[in-house]
């Protein structure tokens, strides 16, 4: 419940980061005990603010107020001084730690014979893991954990210590309903305890649900605050793009073709448990599942980057072996994986090579590359993508969350693969973004392409899919075309609670 205890406050506040962004006299107040929600369209500023709050970003000018007193912004160690926090986009988990020495990093138990006491450590962690509602084992190292494992630990960290400010950016991007309501439980506590929470998010669903309040903002300004309960998913999308959207779910029917990729009892260690489907051309289909439940070392197997134990996989009824990533494309398969910081990026690359790397050979001549094709590519692809400003110079490193997903799923797109495997394409996605990429996604099938929309967002999974497969413990609990199963059909299968 919202109080009236002014936590934090910015007057005013203005930050250029280049000639075509700034953040723009920003006025933010933000009180003990709320849930304010920041919305925007990507590059609108949302995860700078974030930064900003965070002492990662000092101010050109303007005011920052703690209880009341002006402070001056002198980094992240006094913002974290003030009871600060802030989660990143993506979790920053050290691999080679154990989840419990991740979990409690800035807070170990020590004892005076040995330094750091790790029975309290783990005792300590497995009790605010099993309060939390997160299976997992204290002692296992994180770099085993997969992405949404990996958002939820980032996530139980806030609960950790007296944090006066807790900031968290997409912290359900890559969730499903389940884990979604876990992070829901965790933005609760926070609450219960005094906390200030501000939460950025592309889901407009949540938005209404933990809210307390909403800020809007649009290049690089907020240009409405309200309280939740003034608003609805119309209105927000309106007052975001300045547009009224219509259609979500942009589909067209096109008749199905014979079986394309079939696979059969596809093992994975002890992830994959007999998986069996078949794609059809010009087919979408989607797969969904729990976390754990090997939608993404599925999307892996099938595009070569895990070998399996056993199992067979067939393309155009003759089977194949994929040894390698590049065995895969060689035959026409193509995946935009999830974790898009680690594997979709190239940091020191231009838009230009990280839009075209995965298919130069469309523009090799005798003399080397054709860079005016290669040009006029980007612009195309920015232009479908809805990628802005999308510059043939710009480094993708210092684009918005959602606009680095857009480069990774635009150069697949250009690739012009037979079989597109998307693992959680509209990740950090804004809604009308979201449109641009299903948009893109209907006119390869439309060119005679096929899809396997991997996916924790079972709305997406139903209004885009043609058929739908439910992944739980490895094995598929369901394989019903997308009109013959509900949202809340897939939840219980997902869950086990369907025999």
């Amino acid at each position: 419940m919202t109080t009236e205890r002014r936590v934090f406050e910015l007057k005013n506040v203005s930050k250029r980061f280049n000639e075509s962004f700034a953040l723009d006299t920003i006025n933010l107040s933000l009180f003990s005990g709320e849930v304010h929600v920041i919305i925007g369209e990507n590059g609108s500023g949302k995860t700078a603010l974030l930064r900003l709050l965070a002492g990662l970003y000092a101010p050109d000018s303007g005011k920052f107020f703690y209880n009341g007193q002006e402070q001056q912004f002198q980094g992240f160690s006094q913002a974290r001084q003030l009871g600060i926090m802030y989660r990143p986009q993506e979790p920053q988990l050290f691999d080679n730690l154990s989840i419990a020495e991740n979990l409690f990093f800035d807070h170990l138990p020590r004892n005076k014979l040995s330094g750091l006491d790790t029975i309290r450590l783990y005792d300590k962690t497995k009790k605010l893991l099993t309060e939390l509602g997160i299976t997992l084992n204290p002692q296992a190292l994180a770099g085993t954990l997969g992405y949404a494992q990996r958002q939820l630990l980032e996530a139980a960290k806030a609960c950790i210590g007296n944090n006066a400010l807790v900031a968290l950016d997409e912290p359900t991007a890559s969730l499903a309903e389940p884990e979604r309501e876990i992070l829901f439980s965790i933005v609760r506590r926070l609450r219960e305890s005094g906390a200030s929470i501000v939460y950025v998010s592309h889901r407009l669903d949540e938005v209404l649900k933990i809210g307390d309040k909403v800020s809007v903002m649009r290049h690089g300004k907020i240009v409405d605050t309200m309280p939740i309960e003034n608003i609805d998913k119309s209105s927000l999308v309106h007052r975001m793009t300045g547009e009224l959207m219509t259609e979500r779910y942009p589909r067209f029917t096109v008749p199905k073709g014979n079986a394309l990729l079939e696979v059969q009892n596809l093992h994975s260690g002890h992830i994959l448990r007999g998986v069996t489907f078949t794609l059809k051309k010009q087919e979408i289909l989607g797969i969904t599942g729990l976390m754990g439940s090997g939608r993404t070392r599925l999307a892996q197997c099938l595009f070569g980057a895990v070998e399996p134990s056993r199992g067979t996989i067939l393309l155009d009824g003759k089977p194949v072996r994929f040894r390698s990533p590049q065995d895969a494309l060689n035959r026409g398969i193509a995946l935009v994986p999830e974790d898009r910081v680690e594997n979709c990026i190239l940091r020191s690359q231009d838009l230009v090579l990280n839009l075209t790397v995965a298919s130069l050979r469309r523009f090799k001549k005798t003399t080397g590359l054709d860079s005016a094709h290669m040009f006029s590519l980007v612009k195309d692809y920015s232009d479908r993508i809805g990628l802005r400003p999308g510059k043939p110079g710009d480094y993708p490193e210092f684009y918005s969350g959602g606009n680095q997903q857009k480069v990774s799923v635009a150069r697949w797109l250009a690739k012009r693969s037979r079989i597109y495997i998307f693992d959680e394409p509209t990740k950090g996605i804004d809604a009308s973004s979201k449109v641009d990429v299903y948009n893109a996604i209907s006119d390869m099938v439309s060119k005679g392409a096929s899809v396997i929309l991997v996916s924790s967002d079972m709305e997406e999974i139903l209004g885009m899919c043609d058929r739908v497969l439910v992944l739980t413990g490895g094995k598929i609990v369901c394989d019903l075309p997308r009109d013959k199963v509900t949202q809340e059909q897939i939840l219980e299968y997902a869950t086990g609670e369907e025999e």
